[in-house]
């Protein structure tokens, strides 16, 4: 079994220096929360609070670093809005998709 020794580990600082470092990563793009409409990073005072999904919005800016960075997956995200896919579950400028129960008319119903 293969365990690693302290010299065997690598910090980076960043991530460009990790790519640069191990050819790793290579398409990645880091985002942070200010890629969102509305959308806040957790409160580090209060580190227990419950977020619900119903609260939280996670569209887009339509000037973000994940619009138009995606690629396409066929059957997955072909009917896209503008020159490429977005990054996450909701395309910009399209309707929210339907997970669950068609039937199912009010949201939440998890709360």
């Amino acid at each position: 079994m293969y365990e690693p020794k302290k010299e065997d580990w690598q910090i980076f600082s960043t991530l460009k220096q990790f790519q640069t470092a191990t050819g790793q990563e290579t398409h990645s793009v880091e985002l942070d929360f200010d890629i969102f409409e509305k959308l806040s990073p957790p409160d580090h005072v209060n580190r227990y609070a419950v977020y619900h999904a119903m609260d939280l919005n996670f569209m887009l800016k339509a000037n973000s670093k994940a619009v138009d960075a995606g690629v396409v997956i066929p059957t997955v995200n072909e009917d896209f809005a503008g020159r490429a896919p977005d990054l996450g579950a909701l395309e910009s400028g399209k309707p929210a998709p339907h997970y669950g129960p068609r039937w199912l008319t009010w949201q939440p119903f998890y709360r």
